[in-house]
């Protein structure tokens, strides 16, 4: 009994310390049909429910990827502009961070629920035929289309990276982990692997990238940030996470 009232006691004081920050504050302005505000310690959702936003633990990097909290999703600051390109520090991984129980309340928590909120879009009309199908909550289908009409008007050396996309929506986790990726939820894009690097398929953590900063810029103007700013380089792969590019 004891035991269970320090415990209590201590839940207490931790929340008592935990502060909605600026963070918190552009969380809910990224997301506004669904987020209310941030109040003692948690997120409002419109629903009602709360959800903790800081649970004040101490995380090394595999703590932090494995069981983030939202506080946690800003741990790294995702980097903009003409001097964002170069290799990411060591373990460096702005959006890699997910709190998956958030992205299931935004989009849903089943593959089922998920493509139920899909919509097919005709990916760059003037030079593929392919159809993807992407996320319809939070207007991510209008702003993907949007990216993809100012790629099909890129010249060809530029849209030979693009036209051909790899993968939009897959329940599934990602390799290696037991976490789900943001391809689950309907919102990451996979361009063309051919011309794209990945950490894992390299054996060693040499960076490298051949995706040309204009089209990165392309997606970033809409809220979509890239794989290839984390130091586990993913550049093929882009998602929505505009809470990491707004100020």
């Amino acid at each position: 009994m004891r035991a269970l009232i320090a415990l209590f006691l201590s839940s207490l004081l931790t929340d008592a310390y935990a502060v909605c920050d600026k963070n918190a504050d552009i969380l809910v302005r990224a997301y506004p049909e669904h987020l209310v505000t941030c109040k003692d310690n948690y997120i409002i959702w419109r629903s009602g429910e709360r959800q903790l936003y800081d649970d004040q633990k101490k995380k090394d990097v595999d703590q932090l990827l494995e069981h983030p909290d939202l506080e946690d999703m800003f741990t790294y600051s995702y980097p903009v502009g003409i001097h964002s390109f170069g290799a990411p520090a060591v373990n460096v991984d702005p959006g890699r961070i997910r709190n998956e129980a958030f992205f299931k309340r935004l989009y849903g928590s089943s593959a089922a629920e998920v493509n139920s909120h899909l919509t097919a879009l005709r990916w760059m009309p003037k030079s593929s035929k392919q159809i993807i199908k992407i996320q319809r909550i939070n207007g991510v289908a209008g702003k993907l289309e949007q990216i993809s009409q100012e790629l099909d008007g890129l010249p060809a050396e530029l849209k030979k990276f693009v036209t051909n996309t790899s993968g939009t929506f897959n329940w599934r986790v990602i390799s290696g982990t037991k976490l789900l990726s943001n391809h689950s939820f309907g919102i990451a894009i996979d361009i063309n692997t051919k011309f794209s690097n990945y950490w894992q398929w390299s054996g060693k953590m040499q960076y490298k990238n051949a995706i040309p900063q204009k089209i990165v810029e392309i997606f970033e103007k809409h809220g979509f940030i890239w794989g290839g700013k984390w130091y586990h380089y993913d550049t093929m792969h882009f998602e929505y996470r505009p809470e990491l590019l707004m100020k």
